[in-house]
Order: structure tokens, then sequence, then C-alpha cells
């Protein structure tokens, strides 16, 4: 018995190890994420949460985050949340996304992405974007593919 649950916390660090190394690539080795400042506060199986600073150059003429920024993490949070619940490393590829913007965000936004699909080859994550006040900046899916 004891040895089993050695064997399970062992387990369960590794897997922990692997998704702060998945979390650190999303963003340092993804430029746009860098570049964006984009921070990963949570990766588990379940959800990916991501955490972006409201920034002069990240946003429209009213002081908003630009749709394309917005899209951007929508996009990078469900790709991630896929390869989270997938449990797998590495690319995936966006297949198809829809967003619909909500309000605008003038303020940091957090994003939450949970998959509701993890299939072999196709996954699709769900993803919500909140403003500092909690207020629902955009809701996206994203479809996505992991090569073979």
């Amino acid at each position: 018995m004891i040895v089993d649950r050695d064997q399970a916390a062992d387990a369960a660090r590794r897997q922990a190890e692997q998704w702060e190394r998945q979390a650190r690539h999303f963003e340092s080795k993804v430029r746009f994420n860098a570049l964006c400042g984009v921070r990963v506060t949570s990766w588990t199986s379940e959800s990916v949460v991501m955490h972006l600073p409201h920034a002069a150059q990240l946003c429209n003429s009213t002081n908003g985050l630009h749709g394309g920024v917005i899209a951007a993490l929508a996009d990078t949070c469900g790709t991630a949340a896929s390869l989270a619940a997938a449990g797998a490393t590495g690319f995936i590829a966006t297949v198809s996304m829809n967003i619909n913007y909500l309000a605008t965000a003038e303020s940091d936004v957090v994003a939450t992405g949970i998959c509701i699909k993890a299939g072999k080859r196709i996954q699709v994550a769900e993803v919500r974007i909140r403003d500092a006040a909690y207020t629902l900046v955009a809701e996206a899916i994203v479809t996505s593919t992991l090569p073979n």
C-alpha cells in the first residue's frame, strides 16, 4: 500500500513538473505571448488559466484591448487547455475558432480554457475571458488538432 502511494505521489509530481514546463513554454517560447506579456497562472488537466496585462500598445483607439489580442489570447488558452486535457506536449494547431466579443476590456484580463472534447486527433475547448471587474469580455470555442 505504501509503495502504491509513493508511486502515485511520484506520478503526480512528474505530471506537475510537465505542466510547469508547458506553462513556461507558452509564456516564453511562443514569441507573441511573450511580447504581449501573457502569463500562465494555472495549468491542470481540467483547465488552463492565463493572465494578460492591459498595455497601451495592445489597445485600440478607445483604450480597450484590441480584438485581435483578445482573440490571440483565446486561441492560446484554448489550445493549451486541449494539450493539458489530452496529456500531450509539443505542437498543436488551431483548426477553427469562433469568438464572441461581449464587452470592452479596459483592464487586465484573465482567460480560462476548458477542453470540452479531448479526442485522439481533434480537441474542442471553451474559453471565457474576464476583466478585472469579472465582466465577461469574450467567449470562444477553439477547435484544434494534434499531429500524428
